[in-house]
């Protein structure tokens, strides 16, 4: 199983001048600093989380379909919004997009969503793939239309430490771990029955 980022995401669920008001900072000198750390927070936040924080379109690659035909595929970085196409590799080792008429999917919606579900419909099976790498691609969007006040607070704290400790060692104090206010307010939101 691989996932790979198709469309990025945009916009970032913190804005530039969020993230300033946030520091405290007036000046544009440090613009592109702050940018790159709104992005660099918001990448914790999804991997602490298993979730796709702003819109974004993913991969998801799998060797062969499941087995037997109640058996899901289950889409990683929830809430999933969309799924785009299902292809694979058939035996002959043409690609082939498997029509959406023959699986129904599952989008569970909310704050903390859990991971969406592909099935095959009542009566149809899987489709059989070549024994290749790769052989099936399920193409989905991903992401928050309004981002969780709580995950974009956690996101402007982060934003606030490391504008604040630009290094990763604090020298000359007494020795604890800073970012847990973040994971107080990222945990509720963990996607457990994700594998990413």
């Amino acid at each position: 199983m691989a996932l790979f980022l198709q469309t990025a995401p945009t916009p970032e669920p913190v804005t530039l001048t969020e993230a300033k008001a946030h520091c405290r900072v007036d000046v544009s000198d440090d613009d592109t600093l702050i940018t790159a750390l709104i992005t660099a927070a918001r990448q914790h936040a999804e991997a602490f989380t298993h979730r796709a924080i702003p819109p974004q379109t993913w991969d998801l690659k799998l060797d062969a379909f499941p087995c037997g035909w109640q058996s899901p595929i289950v889409l990683p970085m929830p809430p999933t919004t969309a799924v785009t196409s299902v292809t694979y590799v058939d035996t002959a080792g043409a690609s082939q997009t498997w029509s959406s008429s023959n699986y129904t999917t599952e989008f569970p919606s909310g704050d903390m969503a859990s991971p969406a579900r592909i099935v095959p419909i009542y009566g149809v099976t899987w489709p059989q793939t070549q024994r290749v790498i790769n052989a099936v691609t399920v193409r989905f969007v991903a992401g928050y239309t309004t981002c969780p006040e709580a995950i974009k607070h956690g996101i402007k704290l982060l934003i606030g430490h490391w504008y604040a400790h630009r290094e990763s060692v604090v020298v000359g104090t007494i020795s604890q771990q800073l970012p847990t206010a973040v994971d107080a307010l990222l945990w509720p939101y963990k996607a457990f029955g994700s594998s990413y």
